[in-house]
C-alpha cells in the first residue's frame, strides 16, 4: 500500500484539547481571567523558552495540560476486518463561476469503506493552580460535564462512520504536593485520567461513477431480474452501481413497473399491482419520478437525458425529457423524429393536413392536393345512391354530387371534387402517417388510427439514458 496518513491521533487531540478550552477563573478584584490549554508534550528547547532560560522562574498558572498517556488495542471491538461498506453519493452540482451550489445533481462516487481497527487512547489532564480557590472553580467547571462520558465528533464528514467517540473520566489525582510541601512549590497540580475508544482507517476507495447507458428494465423495488449493459452494475446487498469486466453477469433489481406514454408526457405505472383494469389517467396510479431518478448514479440532465422505449415492430423511439416542474410523477417528451418510424407514402405523401369530423367540419376554401382523415363515416348510409339523397352540402364535389367515405378514411379534394386515397376497409397492413398541422405521426393497425407511439411499455420495452 502507498504512503499515507490523515492525521487521525492530532485530530483525537485536537478534540480532547477542546474539550477545555473556554474556562475562566475569578480573582480577587472578581474579573474574569482565562485559563490556557495546551498540549503537555513539549520538548526541551521549547521548556527552556517558557522558562525564560532560567531555573529560576516559576511556570506561570493557572493553565491546563493535556496529553496522551497510553494507547492500546482494543480486542473486545475488534470486527470482521474484511468487511466493506460501499456508499453511493451524489453531489450537488457546483457553479464555479458563482462559487455556489445549485438545486441540480452533480457528480457521483461510489465510496468502499474498509472497516477500521479499534484501539482505546488513555489521555490526561494536569490542571495547574497557584491556589486552592482557583483549583475549586476550574475543576467544577470540567467535571459537570463528565457524567461520566463526553461525546466527541472528529470530523463533519457524514460518511465518516468513525467521527463520533466519547471520552470517559476514569479517575483523578487530586494533589500532586505533599505534606509537608515547603516553600519551594507555589503550584498545585490535578490530573484528571480519560480513555477513549477510537478507530484508526486505512485509506477509503473512492470510484467515479459514470452513465448507465442500456438498462432494460427500469429500477425499482421488488425482485424481478433484469440487465444493465455497458460495464455497471448494482449491487444487491447495499444498492450502489459499480463498475465491472465487460465479460460479467450484470444483473439489476426491477419492478413491476411500466411506462405509458400518452399525449406527450410519460409516467411510470404499475400495473402488476392493481390487476389489468387500472385507470391509467388517474394521477394516483402514478409513482414519481424522481424517486426513480434517485436511484441512478448518471445525474439528469433535464432537455439532453433521454427516455427510450421499444415499439413492437421493434424500432426504438427516442426522447429527450424534462421533468413537469407542475408534476413530478409526469416526463415531458421531445421526441426526435429521426427515431420514429417513415411515413407510408400514400399516392406521393405520407401526411394529411388536419384530423377532422365530418360532421362537425365545414371544409372551406380549400386548395387542390388538401388531405383528411375523417372520424366519422361521411354519406354512409342506406339512402346514399338513391333518387332524392342530398347530402350535407359542405362535403359536396364541384357539380353538386355526394361523396362517399368511412371513418379512417383518407380523402382529397382535387379543386372540384373529393377522392378516396386511403380505403381503411380495404388493408390490414400498418400504416403511418403525419397530421402536418400538429406534426403528431399516426398509426393505422387492426382497423384503428393511434398516435404512434402512445401507449403502455412493459418494464423491458423502456429505458433511461442519463
Amino acid at each position: 500500500m502507498d504512503y499515507f496518513y490523515d492525521g487521525q491521533i492530532r485530530r483525537y487531540i485536537a478534540q480532547f484539547i477542546n474539550i477545555f478550552s473556554n474556562f475562566a477563573y475569578k480573582d480577587a478584584k472578581g474579573n474574569l481571567v482565562s485559563v490556557p490549554v495546551r498540549y503537555g508534550d513539549i520538548s526541551r528547547q521549547v521548556a527552556q523558552i517558557l522558562r525564560k532560560n532560567s531555573e529560576n522562574t516559576v511556570p506561570s498558572a493557572p493553565f491546563i495540560a493535556c496529553y496522551i498517556k497510553d494507547l492500546q488495542f482494543d480486542r473486545p471491538r475488534l470486527q470482521d476486518p474484511t468487511f466493506v461498506s460501499k456508499i453511493n453519493i451524489r453531489e450537488r452540482e457546483f457553479n464555479t463561476s458563482t462559487n455556489l451550489y445549485l438545486n441540480s445533481q452533480g457528480q457521483n462516487y461510489t465510496v468502499e469503506r474498509i472497516m477500521p481497527s479499534p484501539w482505546t487512547i488513555s489521555l490526561s489532564t494536569d490542571i495547574w493552580t497557584t491556589s486552592l480557590d482557583q483549583k475549586f472553580q476550574i475543576w467544577e467547571q470540567i467535571v459537570v460535564f463528565f457524567n461520566p462520558s463526553f461525546e466527541i465528533q472528529t470530523t463533519d464528514n457524514y460518511i465518516d462512520w468513525t467521527s463520533l467517540s466519547s471520552v470517559t473520566l476514569e479517575n483523578q489525582v487530586w494533589t500532586q504536593r505533599t505534606v509537608p510541601q515547603g516553600v519551594n512549590e507555589d503550584i498545585d497540580i490535578v490530573t484528571l485520567n480519560f480513555t477513549a475508544p477510537v478507530w484508526i482507517t486505512p485509506p477509503a476507495k473512492v470510484r467515479k461513477l459514470g452513465i448507465v447507458t442500456k438498462i432494460i428494465s427500469n429500477v425499482f423495488a421488488s425482485n424481478v431480474e433484469g440487465t444493465i449493459q455497458n460495464s455497471y452494475r448494482i449491487d444487491g446487498a447495499s444498492g450502489v452501481f459499480e463498475q465491472v469486466s465487460p465479460d460479467e453477469s450484470i444483473v439489476v433489481t426491477s419492478g413491476n413497473f411500466s411506462l405509458l406514454v400518452m399525449n406527450g408526457t410519460a409516467r411510470i405505472i404499475n400495473l402488476t399491482s392493481q390487476g389489468d383494469n387500472i385507470d391509467v389517467s388517474d394521477p394516483r396510479n402514478s409513482t414519481s419520478w424522481l424517486k426513480l431518478l434517485d436511484l441512478y448514479p448518471g445525474k439528469f440532465r433535464a432537455g439532453l437525458s433521454q427516455l427510450r422505449f421499444t415499439q413492437e415492430t421493434g424500432s426504438e423511439i427516442v426522447a429527450a425529457i424534462s421533468l413537469n416542474p407542475n408534476n413530478e410523477n409526469e416526463m415531458i417528451l421531445n421526441i426526435d423524429s429521426d427515431t420514429i418510424p417513415s411515413n407510408t407514402i400514400i399516392s406521393g405523401r405520407g401526411t394529411v393536413d388536419a384530423i377532422v369530423n365530418p360532421l362537425t367540419y365545414n371544409p372551406s376554401n380549400l386548395t387542390a392536393g388538401t388531405r383528411f382523415l375523417i372520424l366519422e363515416d361521411l354519406n354512409y348510409n342506406s339512402q346514399f345512391g338513391q333518387i332524392g339523397y342530398n347530402g350535407p352540402i359542405a362535403w359536396k364535389n364541384s357539380n353538386g354530387t355526394d361523396f362517399q367515405a368511412r371513418a379512417n378514411d383518407i380523402i382529397e379534394w382535387n379543386g372540384s371534387s373529393w377522392s378516396k386515397v386511403f380505403n381503411s376497409t380495404a388493408t390490414n397492413a400498418t400504416i403511418y402517417i403525419t397530421n402536418s398541422f400538429t406534426g403528431v405521426q399516426y398509426e393505422y393497425t387492426q382497423g384503428d388510427w393511434t398516435k404512434s407511439y402512445d401507449g403502455i411499455y412493459d418494464r423491458e420495452l423502456w429505458r433511461l439514458i442519463l
